[in-house]
């Protein structure tokens, strides 16, 4: 059968020159001349040009002259810089010459910007040159791990030493402490407008009262001490030992974000329009540290990082004596809680999903790909509730966003954490309690 010179045929995935020539009783080589191609290389959907046939004879010999040349579509992950650049129709050529020991790889450079890198074309050299910071970032990702560890050794010490609770546990009211083997939390049963400080075990045995109607939040436990919020009395800040005995007001400041750090506690003082305070745990030694209304309150070493209302919920630091008052960005960060080296906060700017950022203010990443309420950093893992329809769901996952894990579904509000064990209120204020992997839910009474 004879065929038209003219005859065109359109290049398929899996296909090579050797193929398409075999396949029409032709040559590479003839295929190559007359279409002209600089080059035995050709794409998914190029129209080649066949020539008339020959005898196979004459085929099979000038054939064997030319390794395969494979043009396909990628069906796996191309990875640069260990980033997946493969869109979908991702073109890649496989070329073998003559006394090469691997096949050359072609690939598409246009999507390499994606992942940080620079395509650069040296007129001098006439050559394409590709630049990547990527030894760079991932020595400063090195350094930055390095320090995440070192900090969170600190802040472990400091939690379990000389903290009456977490800052986590604080930005969500503050509904239980703990001492021991002790729980310490605001009991609120039936209609009554006001909930009663009490203490259970861990194992919920030996449920106890320790002072009636004070409808205590921001419990801190430290030192046979229980420091509180008073909410029958204007937010005022109390203190009342384990046993129930020697209850006592400490200052007429009304109060939120209350956290007991030695013998320090440290507040948004709502009768002086939330400016940060500090008194001694005895009452006295009371000082302003700022100006700023501020909420969010979290001590590290001689810093407290906090939410800065006054400016836009931006994130600032401050010295423990109120000197060296510092904006760490301009980003607006609700809710913020530190973590080793890293700031979690939820974006407004982005619906509320969670983000973190370095300590000094710096490489803001996108964790969350849903709207949350609130959340909680704890042993490793994000905890946090979603506002979609019907809203509250619980969910979990890990630091850097992944592993995302569904927990419980209820309207989930104030996300409280001890060791393995979820701690939350829900509309009726009765507090629950399940497993950091959603399992055995309780009741607390």
């Amino acid at each position: 059968m004879k065929r038209n010179p003219d005859f065109k045929y359109v290049v398929q995935p899996g296909d090579n020159l050797y193929l398409i020539a075999k396949k029409f009783h032709t040559t590479v080589e003839s295929i190559v001349s007359l279409n002209q191609l600089v080059r035995p290389f050709i794409y998914i959907g190029q129209s080649l040009l066949i020539p008339n046939q020959t005898s196979k004879k004459d085929i099979v010999v000038r054939q064997l002259q030319y390794k395969p040349v494979t043009a396909y579509t990628a069906d796996r992950p191309i990875l640069v810089n260990e980033v997946d650049i493969n869109t979908g129709l991702y073109p890649v050529l496989n070329f073998q010459p003559e006394g090469a020991t691997y096949p050359y790889i072609y690939v598409p450079i246009a999507e390499f910007s994606r992942v940080g890198a620079k395509v650069v074309w040296d007129a001098t050299n006439q050559v394409i040159r590709v630049t990547s910071d990527y030894d760079e970032l991932k020595n400063r990702v090195n350094v930055l791990t390095q320090e995440n560890q070192y900090l969170l050794s600190l802040t472990e010490d400091l939690s379990m030493e000389g903290m009456g609770n977490t800052a986590g546990n604080i930005l969500n009211s503050g509904i239980v402490g703990k001492e021991n083997e002790w729980l310490y939390y605001n009991k609120r049963q039936g209609t009554a407008l006001y909930g009663t400080l009490s203490k259970i075990k861990t194992d919920l045995t030996m449920d106890t009262p320790l002072m009636a109607n004070d409808d205590p939040t921001y419990i801190n436990v430290l030192n046979g001490w229980v420091y509180y919020r008073n909410g029958r009395d204007n937010g005022k800040i109390y203190k009342i030992k384990i046993d129930g005995t020697e209850r006592t007001k400490l200052t007429d400041d009304g109060s939120t974000d209350i956290l007991v750090a030695g013998n320090w506690i440290y507040y948004a003082n709502q009768s002086d329009g939330a400016k940060l305070y500090r008194l001694n745990v005895d009452g006295t030694g009371r000082i302003k540290l700022n100006e700023d209304q501020s909420s969010a309150i979290n001590l590290i070493g001689n810093w407290i990082y906090y939410q800065n209302v006054s400016d836009g919920q931006k994130p600032y630091k401050v010295k423990i004596d109120g000197t060296e008052r510092t904006k760490l960005n301009d980003t607006s960060a609700y809710n913020i809680q530190i973590h080793g080296y890293w700031i979690y906060f939820r974006n407004p700017a982005d619906e509320n999903r969670i983000y973190k950022m370095t300590l000094d203010g710096s490489n803001k990443i996108k964790l969350s790909d849903v709207p949350t309420s609130t959340f909680n950093v704890s042993n490793g893992w994000i905890y946090y509730t979603t506002v979609d329809v019907p809203g509250g769901d619980l969910f979990k996952m890990k630091l850097d966003g992944t592993n995302k894990t569904f927990l419980n579904e209820e309207f989930v509000t104030n996300i409280n954490i001890f060791n393995e064990w979820i701690y939350y209120t829900r509309t009726e204020k009765m507090v629950y309690r399940i497993k950091t992997d959603g399992t055995q839910k309780q009741t607390l009474y």
